[in-house]
């Protein structure tokens, strides 16, 4: 009979592929937190929906809207398959963290498989 065993982190020897693919996600999410690239007015951005929480989500913004706008008209997207969660919403600049970024994703309510708070308020 063969054992299959998962590494608790305080074995020796080298990291098994699985355990070295999570570590340089968690890697790049932390480093991707620490220094957002800053948004330009276009493209997707991470937003935090608590002023508190260190969550993030994918938020869209509004065609033809300016890029110096504030609040940003914006809906937020599921970040695997960029479906709609939300209807228009406004966001101040002060919740913009930065461009949306691939590492972000280990971040969102979807990915946790949680559902985002019913009342979503992203003006202050």
């Amino acid at each position: 009979m063969t054992a299959r065993h998962r590494r608790c982190g305080h074995g020796t020897g080298p990291l098994h592929p699985g355990d070295q693919k999570a570590v340089a996600e968690a890697t790049a999410m932390l480093t991707a937190r620490k220094r957002p690239a800053p948004w330009t007015g276009h493209g997707d951005i991470a937003v935090r929906i608590a002023a508190d929480a260190r969550g993030l989500e994918r938020g869209r913004p509004a065609d033809g809207q300016p890029a110096d706008a504030d609040p940003v008209a914006l809906v937020l997207i599921h970040p695997d398959t960029e479906a709609t969660l939300t209807g228009t919403l406004h966001c101040a600049r002060s919740r913009i963290h930065g461009a949306w970024t691939t590492p972000y994703r280990l971040l969102t309510h979807a990915v946790a498989g949680r559902d985002l708070p019913p009342e979503v308020d992203l003006s202050a």
